[in-house]
């Protein structure tokens, strides 16, 4: 039987624990919590003892059934995990596990997890065998389109209301980790009070309140002042900024400039254009210089400028992520 991640809570209290689990994938920050789900049950159910089995070149199966065997002997009820890693478990190992899941006085709970495994591993005997007596859990990476739904999701649960622009700004610096959104999530519940969480408070705690703020810096861009910008993005780098954060905003405020300069070349007013994305009182006499001052096509080449910016700090372009962002904020404020 297979169940999901997000259905293996529901699974463990509806149906208790069963022979076997077998949690495998490439995503570590599921996989060990799918395990810990499972040897919480078991603690629940009474299950003190562990034993763990790594499984190692050569490792030997045989030994292992002989060393399961012996210790049931003197033991009450275990729980016994097998971690197999990238290697698969071969003749030999496929026949013990038989063996062992197979026994109709089997007391014990056996938790095996693995690395991804691609089909031909899914349709072997000895998964078959683990399907047959017990569980599988497959972990797999969160697609990107759905890992700030996810932190949202996450961050409901640990008490904490995340506005849409934070969970993008997670989500962004997290490149994709989920383990790296989990401990950003965790610092926010430790340094933030309840309440909603907007993206200056996700800056501010990632960045430790660094004296050059990040949308300070784009500001001064915007309003065309390029050697301030230039000093402060400098003193951000100097402070310990990453790139990947400012990256992040420069792209947020290309996005949104570029679809206000289609809505006025359409023939809207600015100040009905800044009322449609709600651009903030304070920052309306900056913003409506720069839609004034740059064409569509501009603005459109700026934000093509900053999505080839945020490939080559995620390393897949190649390039100093420090000197494009230089490039981009000269460009952006109107200077050459």
């Amino acid at each position: 039987m297979q169940v999901t991640t997000n259905s293996l809570s529901t699974h463990l209290e509806r149906k208790g624990l069963v022979s076997a689990y077998l949690v495998f994938g490439d995503e570590p920050l599921q996989a060990m919590e799918s395990a810990d789900l499972i040897r919480q049950a078991a603690r629940a159910q009474g299950i003190v003892e562990r034993l763990i089995f790594e499984v190692e070149a050569a490792f030997d199966w045989q030994l292992l059934l002989a060393e399961t065997n012996e210790m049931s002997l003197f033991a009450e009820r275990r729980l016994i995990e097998i971690r197999l890693k990238d290697r698969k478990p071969d003749k030999t190992g496929s026949g013990v596990l038989a063996e062992l899941l197979g026994r109709d006085d089997n007391q014990d709970v056996f938790l095996l997890s693995a690395d991804r495994l691609d089909r031909n591993a899914q349709n072997s005997a000895w998964f078959k065998t683990i399907s047959k007596y017990g569980v599988t859990v497959q972990v797999q990476q969160i697609a990107s389109a759905a890992l700030d739904k996810w932190i949202i999701e996450r961050g409901i649960a640990a008490g904490l209301r995340l506005s849409s622009a934070a969970a993008e700004l997670i989500a962004v610096r997290a490149e994709g980790n989920l383990l790296a959104a989990a401990q950003e999530l965790d610092k926010l519940s430790l340094l933030v009070e309840q309440g909603e969480i907007d993206v200056d408070t996700v800056l501010n705690v990632m960045v430790d309140s660094a004296r050059f703020d990040v949308f300070g810096f784009i500001d001064v861009t915007v309003a065309g002042d390029s050697v301030k910008a230039v000093r402060m993005l400098r003193g951000l780098r100097d402070e310990g900024t990453e790139p990947v954060v400012i990256g992040w905003a420069l792209n947020r405020e290309l996005r949104n400039l570029a679809y206000m300069a289609i809505d006025v070349a359409a023939g809207q007013s600015v100040q009905s254009v800044l009322n449609q994305h709600n651009v903030w009182s304070s920052r309306s006499s900056i913003v409506r210089r720069v839609l004034e001052r740059t064409s569509v096509a501009s603005m459109i080449r700026l934000f093509s400028d900053s999505m080839r910016l945020d490939r080559i700090i995620k390393g897949a372009l190649p390039g100093n992520p420090w000197d494009e962002l230089e490039m981009l904020c000269v460009n952006l404020s109107g200077k050459s």
